[in-house]
Formats: structure tokens, sequence, C-alpha cells
């Protein structure tokens, strides 16, 4: 069951919402950050759209069984790159996969 969600931006650092319920995660973070730039998404689709043009990247993190899902749009930056190497270095296994969401 995933135990954490988050977004890391383009100089690798972590991304949450400000003030999140239960249940809410990467949807609720990405309309909550669009909004910083004044962009409303169309649907939930285009939040994950904008947010990987934006070059952020998806994380949700696993306890079971350890890993790390990484999505992303572009090629991560070396910030990024920095910051999955720490989840490994960490014991994670990192499963990561380019975004099929096109623009």
């Amino acid at each position: 069951m995933p135990v954490d969600r988050f977004f890391l931006d383009p100089n690798g650092a972590i991304t949450r919402r400000m003030v999140a319920r239960p249940g809410e995660g990467h949807y609720e973070i990405g309309v909550e950050r669009l909004a910083q730039d004044g962009v409303v998404p169309k649907d939930a689709e285009d939040v994950y759209r904008q947010m990987f043009r934006l070059k952020f990247v998806r994380v949700v993190v696993d306890d079971e069984p350890n890993t790390v899902e990484i999505e992303h749009g572009p090629a991560l930056t070396r910030a990024q790159e920095v910051a999955v190497e720490q989840l490994r270095r960490a014991g994670k296994r990192v499963v990561q996969k380019r975004a099929t969401i096109s623009g």
C-alpha cells in the first residue's frame, strides 16, 4: 500500500500539499502547484500533463515491497537523478518509467 506520494521539482526538492487530507495525493498536489503559476487544468489528465511539462517527477513510495515508483515526462534533471539515487542508497528498489500522457 502506498505510504507516501509527492512530486520532485526540477531542483530535486519534494513538493507536497500545504494542507493534505487523508487519501489526497498527486492530483491535489498538482492542482495546488499549478495554481501558483495561474494554470487551471482542464481535467485530471491535464494536471499530470502540465506537471510533467514543468519537469516535475511523480513519486510513490511503498513500504511493501520496499519500492519507489518514479514517473516523469522529459528526462530527469541532474538534481532529480541525485534524489533518485539517494532513494536507491536507502535500500529502495526504484521503478522508473516515462509518462504515457501526451501533449
